[in-house]
């Protein structure tokens, strides 16, 4: 399992801490899709570890001894670092391509099942 930067500070959270982070954002802003990503994703079994940077959110989900993360941003990351693979995924705009949020939830939920099968 490659190391992945940063997964040492990233704090932990529970599918309530979510929850009520998700209750508790302004109604005048939809909800952020890193949020919705962590309870769609710990709802399938995955633990979840946050890292929020100035503009950037990275989430890492853990499950049995596969590790992600993902960036989550606006923002194109360093061209270096995305050469690099500092991230598994990218979601929102990257130097290569664009992934929503709703598309890596369905990759990584049937990579689980795959992975399942395989057991």
């Amino acid at each position: 399992m490659k190391f992945k930067k940063n997964i040492h500070v990233a704090k932990w959270y529970c599918l309530d801490a979510i929850k009520r982070q998700i209750r508790r954002y302004p109604k005048k802003y939809s909800t952020p899709k890193y949020l919705k990503f962590c309870k769609e994703m710990l709802e399938n079994g995955w633990k979840v570890k946050i890292y929020t940077a100035k503009v950037s959110k990275y989430v890492f989900i853990i499950k049995r001894d596969r590790v992600y993360k993902i960036r989550f941003s606006n923002h194109k990351p360093l061209f270096n670092k995305e050469e690099e693979e500092d991230c598994d995924y990218y979601v929102g705009i990257s130097n290569k391509q664009m992934t929503t949020t709703e598309e890596l939830i369905i990759k990584l939920c049937s990579n689980a099942k795959l992975e399942r099968k395989k057991d």
